[in-house]
């Protein structure tokens, strides 16, 4: 089987008005469309967005938006949602298309990421930042530097090596399970018995590149600030003690 996913899971059993919570997200001119199982809208179509709960979990399957989650920086969508709740809120994304290889996994608390990895059969692993999760230990075990390469290496395939992006999507199964007690692919009810909410939407304001700058131009504004706070406090710490 192909997967193909992109999915925000905010670890929270907090009861949300779905769609205040959207429009906080950056989506707008919500109207509201059938309600289809997790399988079916794990990777929706365009202007497609679905909301649901499960195991303690709020489920967000929409386009584009989980892949801005790839970076070491919280973007205005990621942002949003770290707001929405409480600060211990874990937030995770993943994001997987199994034709090309392409796959992700995102992990924030307290606006700060945890972790980071994602790749693709193109590019390599293109970000790893962060210490590893409990849920990649055991598959990071199997891994060996050969040549300068990560490959991993196991007993059922003695003489074959796999690089990252062929397990990658086993990387981002095992970290659903963190959240959902099993991996995705053995998550039954999860996948054919739960139902998410669905709102079609007319524009997004997530992912613009506008946003991006922006994001990016206020931490070095932040950065600037602080630099210049320091010098004013070294400047009257200099005048009282050489007074």
């Amino acid at each position: 089987m192909g997967w193909k996913i992109s999915t925000l899971i905010i670890n929270s059993d907090s009861q949300v008005d779905e769609q205040e919570l959207l429009k906080q997200m950056g989506f707008y001119e919500l109207s509201p469309i059938e309600a289809k199982s997790f399988d079916e809208v794990m990777n929706p179509d365009n202007k497609e967005v679905y909301i649901g709960s499960y195991k303690g979990n709020i489920l967000i399957c929409v386009q584009e938006l989980p892949t801005t989650f790839l970076n070491q920086i919280i973007l205005k969508g990621e942002k949003a949602l770290a707001n929405f709740f409480s600060e211990e809120t874990e937030i995770c994304a993943i994001v997987l298309h199994s034709v090309v290889n392409f796959w992700g996994y995102s992990v924030s608390k307290n606006n700060e990421k945890l972790r980071v990895r994602a790749g693709s059969a193109e590019d390599g692993t293109f970000i790893e930042y962060g210490n590893p999760l409990q849920e990649e230990k055991e598959l990071l075990s199997k891994a060996k530097q050969i040549e300068g390469k990560r490959l991993f290496h196991f007993e059922e395939h003695p003489e074959e090596y796999f690089t990252d992006d062929q397990v990658g999507e086993n990387f981002v199964f095992d970290i659903t399970k963190r959240y959902f007690g099993e991996t995705l692919d053995l998550a039954d009810d999860l996948l054919f018995e739960t139902k998410l909410n669905g709102y079609r939407f007319e524009s997004a304001t997530f992912n613009h590149p506008d946003n991006i700058k922006e994001d990016k131009k206020n931490k070095k504004w932040y950065k600037y600030v602080f630099i210049m706070l320091a010098l004013i406090i070294w400047q009257i710490l200099r005048r009282i003690v050489f007074k």
